[in-house]
């Protein structure tokens, strides 16, 4: 009965802190954990629409809402929350701020992180949620690419490495002012081609290899201690030849900064006009395979999160032209914001997977694919896991396409997923609304899979504008298209809604958005006010939802 009550005043003080008039705060916006809004400012939100809509009831809720209840009134298990889109999702802004709401708010206590990926790797932009860094030279792959090299998993994305100084580290709490994560269990999901390179768990002084789980292609680690920051490094089978060939690299670029730094000299002597020297090349190990380039790095990732004009770019560079060849469809040039035609069913290139592999081909070294890595705690509580690659389409999750997917999930395997794919499918001149709820049905089947009776929300797409020339934006009628699409397949797969579309304004509202400094030029994605004030209405519609299942439990329940 008291965990009842605190729950009650818990919701009480939610309501009225969450949308409160705060007028003290307008030219200082709460920090993250802070939720006052003051929604008197932004009268185009229709915040009569914010709740969650089921066209069919919400029983398929009740397993849910009942893992709730018992983590709720006895503080026991763990609720997973799955959240799927796009550029929205990689970004981790919405998604990070319902996370925040959940975990501070309620129950205050995390069941683990989920899923992290050292996105900085990929040469694309880290979740806003956490930081991520490198070392070495990597290989990327990801759903969205036309050409796909690599078998991808749930997350749609992995990177490679054949580098022998190559490290990974993720930092949970870069960004929180109070620690939220302390992690004691990782699994990490990756494979390397001939057995030949293990990842290894470096905490403190200590190297801590992993128990090698060969059905699902991933290594499960455990920490001394719970810890927030994940160090990965590579260890090779042959660790005189890692250690000879890493030497090599690392003289190497020695040689080369030297000798640049000789060339500035002379041409700033002599006016710029001095013959160029080469370097004498340094000692090659005998049977050593070289790298394609001699870099090392702690790149961060070439975007901002909310720079979607970088973004674009990066996009375009991951567009394969010999793919699109093969498939005889135009190259679209992204880059300067240009649509598809038509939303393609199948723009993707497979790679044979009878071509001979990296590592047993003469003289390579050893190469290891990660695919992402799930972090746990035996903590009752919640984990919120997004999922997110910019321009994802919902084909881009296919099995041909992502053929670990449901492997990797049945570790994870959600009590709730969120549908937020959707934007990307859209935004092409003719849209095709079957094809889209029939792509979806796909996607439903392979999580149905793991979870046959997860609960399902889907997050209609947010209004947008169509860039039809330089600065030039016309209004983009496929929003409205696509949320009609969303609740029918709310209706067959008595699934709810949260409709993001009809809560901003319905069609044109995203100029609203923009114009009261909430989204962004390209009025496609939102600025970090515009993405929180989404979280917090989300996190709103999700509790009311709950509230009202609580209120109809019966009292001898309520009272346990």
């Amino acid at each position: 009965m008291r965990r009842l009550l605190l729950f009650s005043a818990f919701i009480a003080l939610l309501s009225v802190n969450t949308f409160a008039a705060d007028a003290k705060n307008k030219n200082n916006p709460p920090a993250p954990g802070g939720y006052s809004l003051d929604l008197s400012r932004y009268d185009f939100i229709d915040t009569t629409q914010n709740v969650i809509k089921f066209p069919k009831g919400n029983a398929s809720f009740n397993t849910f809402f009942n893992k709730l209840d018992t983590l709720v009134f006895e503080n026991r298990g763990q609720v997973r929350i799955l959240h799927v889109g796009g550029s929205h999702l990689q970004a981790d802004v919405i998604s990070g701020r319902i996370r925040e709401h959940f975990i501070k708010e309620y129950p205050g206590a995390s069941a683990g992180r989920g899923f992290v990926f050292p996105y900085s790797a990929a040469r694309t932009n880290t979740p806003a949620s956490y930081a991520s860094a490198y070392k070495g030279i990597w290989d990327m792959n990801k759903n969205v690419q036309r050409e796909i090299k690599k078998p991808l998993g749930l997350l749609g994305i992995a990177v490679s490495t054949s580098d022998p100084r190559s490290e990974i580290t993720l930092l949970l709490d870069k960004y929180n002012s109070t620690p939220m994560w302390g992690e004691t269990k990782f699994r990490l999901f990756g494979y390397s081609d001939a057995g030949d390179v293990v990842p290894v768990l470096k905490v403190d002084s200590n190297e801590i290899y992993g128990k090698l789980d060969s059905a699902s292609q991933s290594y499960v680690f455990t920490s001394p201690r719970p810890i927030d920051t994940i160090q990965i490094a590579f260890r090779w089978i042959d660790s005189l030849k890692q250690a000879e060939i890493a030497k090599f690299i690392t003289d190497s670029l020695l040689q080369d900064s030297i000798a640049r730094a000789k060339e500035d000299s002379i041409k700033k002597a002599n006016g710029d006009t001095a013959q160029k020297k080469v370097p004498e090349p340094a000692k090659i190990p005998n049977n050593v395979a070289l790298p394609e380039v001699a870099r090392d790095s702690m790149f961060q990732g070439e975007c901002d999160v909310l720079d979607t004009a970088c973004l674009r770019r990066e996009e375009a560079k991951s567009k394969s032209r010999s793919c699109a060849e093969k498939l005889g469809k135009p190259v679209v040039n992204y880059a300067e914001g240009e649509i598809d035609s038509t939303n393609y069913a199948n723009e993707h290139c497979i790679a044979e997977q009878t071509a001979e592999s990296d590592s047993v081909k003469k003289n390579a070294r050893p190469r290891f694919t990660l695919t992402g890595i799930l972090t746990e705690t035996d903590a009752p509580g919640i984990t919120y896991t997004g999922v997110g690659i910019n321009g994802a389409k919902v084909h881009d999750y296919f099995e041909e396409v992502c053929p670990l997917l449901e492997k990797q999930l049945a570790f994870y395997k959600p009590d709730l997923v969120i549908f937020a794919i959707g934007i990307n499918d859209a935004n092409v001149e003719r849209f095709n609304d079957k094809q889209f709820k029939g792509d979806y049905d796909k996607l439903i089947a392979r999580i149905k899979k793991v979870n046959p009776n997860v609960a399902i929300i889907f997050e209609t797409n947010n209004d947008m504008f169509r860039k039809v020339k330089k600065k030039k934006y016309v209004q983009h009628p496929n929003g409205d298209v696509a949320r009609k699409a969303f609740f029918a397949l709310a209706d067959k797969y008595k699934a709810g809604v949260w409709d993001k579309f009809g809560i901003m304004g319905g069609l044109g509202s995203m100029a609203k958005w923009e114009k009261a400094d909430l989204a962004k030029a390209d009025k496609v994605h939102f600025k970090l006010s515009g993405y929180n004030l989404l979280g917090d209405l989300f996190y709103k519609a999700i509790i009311n939802s709950y509230q009202e299942h609580i209120a109809n439990l019966p009292a001898e329940k309520r009272k346990e």
